[in-house]
């Protein structure tokens, strides 16, 4: 079985990105070149600005890569979160600005004729326990104050059990990278710039222009938009105490024939499904969606997800990959200035498991407040909105469950080739190769100094509370870290 995303196979790269780009006085700069950055690049290449998007590493290979490429409206319980929440009308807008994001993919891809397998298809959400009915009985009360046509059935498709379900129309499935690469060169063709394997540390003001730090130099902007799944900074802003960051577990495996459909259970145990339709079909499956901060072992998320394909659709997966999502704990994205003292300074985070749809939208928000427009959502989803009672109460849990990461991976043993010990009185990560050499690293978090946990699946050592990850030198790979770890001798 492959332990790596399906959605980067065969992807030629992109040719006009290694370029020794000298000008580095630009209008707006884009950190982070998934699915938000991407589609705000798109937009803003109609313009006349002079525009330069960067990204860590290569542009759709960080985290719209994992994702399952489902663009649906019908997203589990949200609806039922937001309306306890906020109330039923700022459910209402966040329902038609996932349509929309919907809506502009497809005819994105129709006038672009963008070759990314975009295939319109109906989307289920189903209940598998008898406490689950009710659920599926609110969500089905909420879309009849909607235009939304639906229909209400016991079963989906497949032989999966299903005690009720429900079925809309207009939603989709797409080859996620493919769609981004495309959007990425007809944006280069009307004179944007990209710059690949640049990783942007820090950000200055300096009067009303902003200094980026990167490792290719600074870059000065009048206005920057962060699109890096979760931003490189803790203030302003604030995002680790108005979130927290949850794991999913997807597999894959090829197929003969494919049906024309995608569902999700209404809530845990969570599973997802879709079909892909290329030269070779794939049928995909995620599951054992859970909090980081509880310390659990990716090896059993990964036999857990498997054993359940297995026992679904009677086949072993040839695919398994995982991917961290930023959940905000009012569960409405944060798209937007990062504060009332930056509003040049913006963000795109939050997108709680459904970025296709979210940082869809939000590279539309972004683009529109960068060119100095409004939007009609931009207020939905406003970064420093007020807190209510409710959130509140969720941030106190957020931050206990933080606290409580912090504790549990300072006592808990790694599991795999690995170990900790006390060498010259500091505790280190000790990973041992099939050569039997030993790397050794610091286990402290540089972002907000959380022990490392490590992942004997991918080999890395990971933070529980914010999602760093590393390499068993100690090499960043994932952020919101900006460093690395420091390699012990």
């Amino acid at each position: 079985m492959k332990k790596k995303t399906l959605w980067q196979e065969g992807i030629e790269p992109l040719s006009d990105t290694k370029i020794d780009y000298k000008e580095k006085d630009v209008d707006i700069l884009i950190i982070g070149g998934g699915i938000a950055g991407i589609t705000a690049l798109y937009q803003l290449s109609k313009t006349k600005k002079n525009i330069l998007l960067i990204d860590k590493d290569k542009i759709g290979f960080g985290v719209t890569s994992n994702t399952t490429g489902k663009l649906t409206y019908l997203q589990d319980q949200i609806y039922e979160q937001i309306i306890d929440t906020h109330d039923t009308n700022t459910a209402l807008s966040y329902l038609q600005a996932q349509r929309d994001a919907i809506a502009f993919v497809k005819q994105t891809v129709q006038r672009e004729k963008i070759d990314c397998n975009f295939e319109e298809v109906d989307s289920y959400v189903f209940a598998t326990k008898e406490e689950q009915i009710k659920k599926i009985d609110t969500l089905q009360s909420f879309l009849d104050l909607t235009e939304v046509k639906y229909e209400s059935m016991d079963n989906i498709p497949i032989d999966i059990p299903s005690l009720k379900a429900l079925k809309v129309p207009h939603t989709a499935v797409f080859h996620p990278v493919k769609y981004l690469y495309e959007l990425a060169r007809i944006s280069l063709s009307k004179g944007v710039k990209i710059m690949e394997n640049v990783r942007a540390t820090d950000i200055d003001q300096d009067g009303s222009f902003y200094i980026t730090h990167t490792n290719a130099g600074k870059i000065r902007s009048k206005k920057v938009l962060i699109c890096t799944h979760y931003p490189f900074f803790i203030r302003p802003g604030w995002v680790p105490f108005k979130s927290h960051i949850e794991s999913s577990y997807v597999v894959a495996t090829p197929i003969e024939d494919t049906k024309s459909f995608s569902a999700i259970t209404i809530s845990n145990p969570i599973y997802s499904i879709r079909y892909h339709q290329d030269q070779q079909n794939y049928l995909l499956f995620a599951s054992e969606s859970d909090k980081t901060t509880k310390c659990k072992s990716k090896k059993e998320y990964y036999e857990k997800t498997s054993e359940r394909f297995e026992s679904f659709f009677h086949m072993k997966p040839s695919y398994a990959w995982s991917t961290h999502d930023i959940i905000p704990n009012d569960h409405l994205p944060l798209i937007g200035p990062i504060s009332k003292k930056h509003p040049n300074v913006m963000i795109a985070t939050g997108f709680q498991k459904w970025g296709m749809t979210n940082g869809t939208i939000a590279g539309i928000i972004l683009s529109e407040l960068a060119t100095d427009k409004h939007h009609p959502y931009e207020g939905l989803f406003l970064p420093y909105r007020p807190y209510n009672l409710k959130r509140c109460i969720q941030t106190v849990k957020d931050g206990i469950d933080s606290v409580g990461a912090m504790i549990r991976s300072t006592f808990q043993s790694p599991k795999g080739q690995a170990k900790i010990e006390v060498r010259d009185g500091k505790r280190v990560g000790i990973y041992i190769d099939p050569k039997g050499r030993e790397h050794i690293v610091s286990i402290i978090c540089p972002h907000m100094k959380c022990h490392l946990l490590f992942n004997e699946v991918d080999c890395t050592w990971d933070c529980p509370c914010h999602g760093s990850r590393f390499d068993i030198d100690g090499n960043l790979l994932e952020g919101p870290s900006v460093l690395n770890i420091d390699q012990k001798k």
